[in-house]
């Protein structure tokens, strides 16, 4: 199915992208839950150029599931450097924050099904960042000094889930419970060394009707052991998390937020042609809160953060998510398939 629509965001400005989203099974049974690649391109009035690509898809009965995504990103980006207070006290402008940032980015992960809930697999991580025409602050910051303009990162990790969600893209009910380690070594290919942690907590209440959900989110990201370079810090914001905060605007080792989010889809008062009374539109209200530090003991400053947006079903729950996030001094507008978390 596709589609061609304008957005707003803190990194692309006004944003015309096109996609579409292709839904299919591996394997023919009503209880499989559909697969799903949505993808989309899109070129902005900031001179942005970006691709993405999202896969959800189930493999023998649901018991292999491989997910994961691919972006490319050519786009003037800004950069306040590393902790919390550089994000907050220093201004955007072409000598203090702009550079032009080449991106891209394959991150895949294949799990198995040992137990009724139980996934382990395997993670991949490539990616490729290339900084050009950096402001004055910039080429003087130390991070970027050591970690270079051209940086190639390529890690393997173990993910644990715990995952009875009842539908992965868009759950109503149920838990996710994650911890994936991945480790970047230049014995894999890549130019770095360092690791990375990463703990998800997701739970899913249906509150009194179906398709009215209560959906709340606890993540925290910790990288160490080695130098971890200034692109592959730990950050908030972006269509990911803390919608409304221009993604990389706070970056350090560490990184904690959390989100509660209402999700609620309309009735329509006559049968549809499914002989059932959902409607194709909802919306959504959240808060939440979100910080970085240098370590665990130093998160002491949390950002505000909330925002509402509007849902379109064009498949049996896959949406068109159209959010406006509010956030600390900006807010940014984002139009994507599927739910942020």
């Amino acid at each position: 199915m596709p589609y061609v629509a304008p957005s707003y965001t803190p990194e692309t400005e006004w944003l015309l992208s096109g996609g579409g989203l292709i839904t299919f099974k591996t394997y023919k049974d009503k209880l499989l839950n559909l697969s799903s690649i949505p993808f989309s391109v899109g070129y902005s009035t900031n001179g942005s150029f970006a691709v993405k690509a999202i896969n959800v898809i189930y493999w023998k009965n649901d018991n292999i599931r491989s997910i994961g995504e691919f972006q490319l990103r050519d786009m003037p980006d800004n950069y306040w450097g590393i902790g919390f207070q550089n994000g907050d006290t220093i201004p955007q402008g072409e000598n203090t924050t702009a550079y032009k940032r080449n991106y891209w980015r394959f991150y895949q992960r294949l799990m198995f099904r040992t137990r009724k809930d139980i996934f382990v697999g395997l993670v991949v991580d490539i990616n490729r960042t290339r900084a050009e025409d950096m402001n004055p602050l910039m080429q003087n910051d130390i991070h970027v000094k050591e970690g270079g303009t051209d940086i190639f990162n390529t890690g393997i990790g173990i993910e644990i889930d715990y995952d009875s969600r009842d539908f992965v893209q868009n759950a109503y009910d149920g838990f996710f419970i994650s911890g994936i380690f991945t480790a970047y070594d230049n014995f894999f290919g890549g130019e770095t060394d360092y690791n990375i942690l990463e703990l998800d907590y997701r739970h899913y209440k249906t509150i009194r009707r179906e398709r009215r959900t209560l959906a709340w989110q606890f993540k925290s990201r910790f990288t160490f052991s080695g130098s971890t370079p200034w692109t592959d810090k730990s950050m908030l914001g972006g269509l990911e998390n803390m919608r409304g905060y221009t993604m990389g605007r706070f970056r350090d080792d560490n990184m904690m937020f959390t989100t509660v989010e209402y999700r609620h889809m309309f009735k329509r008062k006559t049968l549809n042609k499914k002989n059932n009374y959902n409607s194709r539109f909802g919306y959504v209200v959240w808060l939440g809160t979100g910080s970085v530090a240098s370590t665990i003991e130093t998160f002491t400053h949390w950002l505000p953060n909330g925002g509402v947006g509007l849902r379109a079903e064009l498949q049996p729950r896959m949406n068109i998510r159209v959010d406006y996030g509010i956030a600390k001094g900006e807010n940014g507008v984002y139009i994507t398939f599927a739910e942020v978390f």
